[in-house]
């Protein structure tokens, strides 16, 4: 949980409560350099909570970060996969297969987690894609 705090701080993310047992973490040789979550709904999962430290920015890591969270997803036995991103990371995401999908599409289940509640997030575009290989 610190490596994970560290890095939100050295980014200005802003402070949320950390579920352990929800995050990935991407190490080298000078300890974690970045972390991803994934919150399961019935249904699917929520991935939130990307962060690489500078340093190792357009190396890999979150897209590695990424693929390790869509697989959590499809190893659960759900296939959808959704996100929220602010929009200089759309693109990040479309290169990985997600698709745009209106608010009124989200899930039953995906809209009563409290991200999708949270008014910071109202103007955070949504995607999704499937789990399957």
């Amino acid at each position: 949980m610190p490596a994970i705090r560290r890095i939100y701080q050295s980014l200005n993310r802003p402070n949320r409560a950390i579920h352990v047992s929800e995050y990935l973490v991407a190490e080298n040789r000078s300890g974690v350099v970045g972390c991803a979550a994934v919150r399961p709904f019935s249904g699917g999962g929520y991935l939130y909570g990307l962060a690489v430290e500078r340093s190792c920015q357009r190396l890999g890591v979150g897209s590695r970060l990424t693929a390790a969270r869509i697989e959590r997803v499809r190893d659960s036995g759900d296939d959808l996969a959704i996100v929220m991103a602010m929009f200089w990371n759309v693109g990040f995401f479309r290169r990985l297969g997600f698709s745009s999908i209106r608010r009124d599409d989200v899930p039953p289940a995906a809209k009563r987690l409290s991200d999708f509640r949270n008014p910071v997030y109202k103007h955070s575009a949504i995607l999704c894609r499937t789990t399957k290989a």
